[in-house]
């Protein structure tokens, strides 16, 4: 409730106007007799407000002296007590917009004096008056909404029970329309706003005709103008003032805005102060959206500072105006401070299939001075022991695009295979879009794999390319978006010195959707196929599995696929999952979660769905970090095998599921 009283004050402050009355000009002998009843209605309409000022200041004196009879008969109290007058408050109107009787409802103050510290209306008189300021507060919200011959009249009945109803009345009458809307700028010499294109009028700033002359629209023209100079060469522009005029009779408001431009200015050369960073200047202004010698244009500056923040290097950034030549160029000064370069992470994780796990990376962002990041990683698991270490290079060869270079080497235990694999691999990467993230490489590695069919080398050389699309507002906990990764990849080699070839494709996505503050349902999906011969053609760790914590939860790691005859799962040429999550947050740290998930591994190359999907089900728990979600879930298999399934597995780890 107090929040449409602060809205009005803000109104107030910077929207002021002036209303015409109506001339009436009698003729002839008739129009004399006119005259003098028109004097005479004039000077009784001119002379009720001071007499209805005096009714209520005699009123308002008369309710103060019962205030302090009653303060002087009982100690003071904030809280109602018996005795005290009930009362509730209600906007009456017809043809009153939704949006609208919101505002006026939230602008009334007496239902909310008692919180304000306001002892609440003791006697009618003061219950009254305190109607009488409200109403004059929702007149304020009327004439804010360009309704400027609208009424608000406060009537008091006598309610059931012995309380009272407090009805504002509220008569809209004829909405002002903005007539002319003009800009004006004193200190510009003669035609520099028409040779510059400054905007003269609302229609250069996109006001279409017969609008209202609401004073929100009227604060958006403004900051609309204001924002142009600034945006075309003038960055000292500012609001000298700003006049609305109604002429009452019509309906009708002119509008006129006077603004200082201030002299014009063109960019001038860049100057990096960095005193305690070790990025190179040339670095930095190589990430400016600023051009030397241009007009002054406050949108590049914003977007010089955006770049500068989402390189992750400086803890603050800021972009002023210096000294100014005489061609009016201003130095650009840009003061930086720069962050940490180096960050440990670590993470852990366990599951009643996978068993225990830990993680950790070295992180440097600043490597040679131009925001070279190295990232070294290692992952200590019961199923897998692997090393890391990535490299990336931005703006290498063009704005924008990144090298990457990557290394892995790794030691494999799983029910599935045993394997020793050494991957690396370089490519280039550049947006393609605000959202839109691709990239394409070439990698090479060396696997030896032993599972169900034996030990098998392989010597592959592979092309990967990789679409990525992320529209979450979140990176560990989303609520809304979308994410997609579309991914694939040619092979070339030897398995055992036999020439061997395949192809690797696989879509993932998921989407979130949030249903009020506390509820968000998410989707996932996962679609893969390799084009090979045969399974054994492609390494253990290339394979499609499905099962677990990150698969299909219920079913064992990996286990949701093909089986041996002794129930080792083999790992398939294709993959299909599915996935459904409905979180509900309880309190600001702690939420619950149910969740569905179906998905199996398949031999052949694309899935058949003869048998369906395995299915498994579950309830989890969300403990919610500055780093992201704690993780716990059950699960439970919905097409449990006899002797393949356990009843129920266990995920503990840190961020959501997907």
């Amino acid at each position: 409730m107090r929040s449409g009283r602060s809205a009005l004050e803000k109104v107030h402050r910077t929207f002021s106007f002036a209303c015409r009355k109506p001339r009436l000009t009698p003729q002839g002998e008739g129009g004399k007799r006119g005259a003098v009843v028109l004097a005479l209605v004039a000077l009784i309409a001119f002379a009720a407000p001071d007499v209805a000022r005096a009714a209520d200041a005699a009123e308002a004196a008369e309710a103060d002296k019962e205030v302090a009879r009653d303060a002087a008969a009982a100690a003071p109290s904030w809280e109602r007590v018996p005795g005290e007058l009930s009362f509730t408050t209600r906007v009456s109107g017809r043809r009153v917009p939704d949006d609208l009787r919101q505002m006026l409802e939230d602008a009334r103050e007496l239902d909310a004096e008692a919180e304000d510290g306001v002892p609440p209306p003791t006697t009618l008189a003061q219950l009254r008056r305190r109607a009488q300021e409200d109403s004059r507060r929702l007149v304020e919200v009327l004439r804010s909404e360009a309704y400027y011959n609208g009424r608000v009249t406060p009537v008091i009945r006598e309610a059931a029970g012995g309380g009272f109803e407090v009805i504002y009345q509220v008569v809209l009458a004829q909405r002002a329309m903005i007539r002319r809307f003009e800009i004006v700028y004193p200190d510009l010499p003669e035609g520099e706003a028409e040779a510059r294109g400054l905007p003269r009028d609302g229609a250069a700033l996109g006001l279409a005709p017969e609008r209202a002359v609401r004073a929100a629209r009227v604060i958006d023209l403004t900051r609309a103008a204001v924002a142009y100079l600034h945006n075309h060469g003038y960055p000292q522009a500012e609001l000298a003032e700003r006049r609305v005029v109604v002429d009452l009779s019509s309906s009708q408001a002119d509008v006129t805005l006077t603004i200082t431009a201030g002299p014009r200015l063109l960019f001038g050369p860049l100057l990096v102060r960095n005193p305690d960073g070790r990025t190179e200047a040339d670095y930095v202004t190589s990430l400016a959206r600023i051009t030397p010698g241009a007009p002054y244009d406050r949108r590049a500056v914003d977007a010089t500072t955006a770049a500068l923040r989402d390189s992750g290097l400086f803890e603050s950034v800021s972009v002023t105006s210096g000294a100014v030549d005489a061609d009016g160029r201003a130095v650009q000064e840009i003061e930086l401070a720069e962050r940490a370069p180096r960050t440990v992470r670590l993470g852990a994780a366990w599951s009643s299939s996978e068993g225990a796990g830990v993680r950790g990376s070295w992180e440097h962002r600043n490597l040679f001075g131009r925001a070279e990041k190295l990232v070294l990683g290692l992952s200590i698991a019961e199923i897998e022991q692997k090393g890391t270490a990535e490299f990336r290079k931005p703006n290498f060869l063009r704005p924008k695009q990144s090298l990457l270079v990557s290394a892995e080497i790794a030691n494999a235990r799983t029910d599935a295979y045993n394997e020793y694999r050494l991957r690396t691999g370089a490519s280039l990467e550049r947006p393609f879009g605000a959202r839109l993230t691709g990239s394409a490489g070439v990698s090479f590695e060396l696997t030896e794999t032993e599972d169900a069919n034996g030990r098998t080398d392989y010597q592959l050389i592979g092309f990967p390319v990789v679409m990525r699309y992320d529209s979450s507002d979140d990176l560990f906990d989303p609520g809304e978006g979308v994410r997609a990764t579309l991914a694939g990849a040619p092979y070339f080699g030897g398995a055992d010195r036999e020439a061997t070839s395949f192809a690797r494709l696989e879509a993932t996505g998921a989407t979130y959707f949030r249903f009020g503050p506390a509820l968000t349902l998410a989707l996932r999906a996962r679609y893969g196929s390799i084009l090979a011969d045969a399974t054994t053609d492609v390494p253990g760790s290339l394979r499609f599995h499905a099962g677990g914590g990150g698969s299909v939860r219920g079913y064992g790691y990996q286990l949701a696929g093909p089986l041996s005859a002794t129930g080792t799962p083999l790992g398939g040429r294709s993959v299909a999952e599915a996935g459904a999550e409905a979180r509900y947050r309880v309190s600001e740290t702690i939420g619950v979660v149910g969740f569905v998930d179906g998905g199996q591994a398949y031999e052949s190359l694309a899935p058949t769905f003869d048998d369906g999907l395995l299915w498994g089900a579950g309830l989890g728990l969300r403990y919610y970090t500055p780093i992201g979600p704690v993780r716990f879930d059950v699960a439970v298999p919905l097409d449990r095998r006899r002797g393949i399934d356990d009843a129920f597995q266990i995920y503990v780890s840190l961020g959501q599921a997907f």
